[in-house]
C-alpha cells in the first residue's frame, strides 16, 4: 500500500489526466463542438462529482458502513449520472452538423 502514498503514483496518475483533457479536446475538436472555457468548468465540476461519489461509497465500505455505502451510492450516483446526461447534451450545444 505504500505505492498509493508515493510520488511515483500521483507522478503516473497525473500523466493520465493530462492524456485523457488532451484526448477529450482533440475528441471534441474532431467533431466541431466548440468548447469555450464555461464548458470546461462544467465538465471539472461534474468530475469532482464523480470522484467525490466513488470517494464517499469507498471510504464508508471501508469504516464497514455498508447501509450508509449502499444509500449514498445510489443517492450520489443517481444525481452523477442526470447531470452526466444533462452536461453531454449542454457540451453538443453549437455543434456542427455534418454535410
Amino acid at each position: 500500500m505504500s505505492f498509493f502514498n508515493s510520488g511515483l503514483f500521483w507522478f503516473i496518475q497525473g500523466i493520465f489526466v493530462c492524456l485523457i483533457v488532451v484526448g477529450f479536446k482533440i475528441w471534441m475538436e474532431d467533431r466541431e463542438i466548440p468548447m469555450p472555457f464555461w464548458k470546461w468548468l462544467l465538465l471539472g465540476i461534474w468530475v469532482l462529482l464523480f470522484g467525490f461519489t466513488i470517494a464517499f461509497v469507498g471510504t464508508n465500505l471501508g469504516e464497514k458502513e455498508p447501509q450508509a455505502a449502499l444509500l449514498g451510492g445510489i443517492v450520489f450516483g443517481l444525481i452523477a449520472i442526470i447531470t452526466a446526461v444533462g452536461l453531454w447534451r449542454l457540451l453538443l450545444i453549437g455543434k456542427n452538423p455534418k454535410k
